[in-house]
């Protein structure tokens, strides 16, 4: 199972940026975009996360059910916005909906220091994700750096403004339907 900070299969915690979701199972996405845009002072700012068709990676029933009523802590929980604040991030905004019939998780988060948030990551002003053979990289304003068995991004700060990086997952295989659940909880819970 990949755990690498910018895949986007995500056991959690997640990643600072890329998602700090803590539980047992692990979850994918079809589809993940980091967007960071740097205030003035060049040191905070606001991270905007975005996951799409979220599933189970698991085919086991009773895992799918877990997995799914953790993305629903990550939602309504206070416990995650306490994990987001230890990650450097105060989470200003969490939406879990519906996009074209699949599940769409949306943060919106402000730090005060994007190097507290990516601790892991920063070397001489540059801020670097290393991302997995399993994921491509759709679109993003980084460098891209092909190696062996990664492809690494870097954006070199300060100066930069914005950081966007989207990626896919390359084998994204369906195991659960989590869209369906989250349209029988919306009918249970109003």
């Amino acid at each position: 199972m990949n755990t690498t900070r910018s895949a986007t299969i995500v056991c959690f915690p997640l990643l600072s940026l890329l998602l700090p979701f803590l539980f047992s199972g692990c979850l994918v996405s079809e589809t993940t975009q980091f967007t960071v845009t740097m205030n003035d002072d060049g040191k905070s700012g606001t991270i905007v996360t975005v996951m799409r068709n979220i599933q189970s990676d698991d085919s086991d029933p009773e895992k799918q059910e877990r997995d799914f009523e953790e993305v629903l802590r990550w939602w309504k929980g206070d416990d995650y916005l306490l994990e987001r604040m230890h990650d450097g991030l105060y989470v200003k905004e969490r939406k879990l909906g519906l996009e074209q019939d699949s599940l769409l998780w949306q943060e919106t988060a402000i730090f005060s220091d994007l190097t507290d948030v990516f601790k892991r990551d920063f070397r001489n002003d540059t801020l670097r994700f290393a991302i997995g053979e399993d994921q491509r990289i759709v679109a993003t304003n980084g460098t891209v750096v092909k190696e062996n068995d990664s492809t690494l991004v870097y954006w070199a700060l300060p100066g930069t403004r914005t950081l966007s990086l989207t990626m896919k997952t390359g084998s994204f295989t369906v195991k659960s339907n989590f869209a369906e659940r989250f349209r029988k909880y919306l009918k249970e819970n109003g």
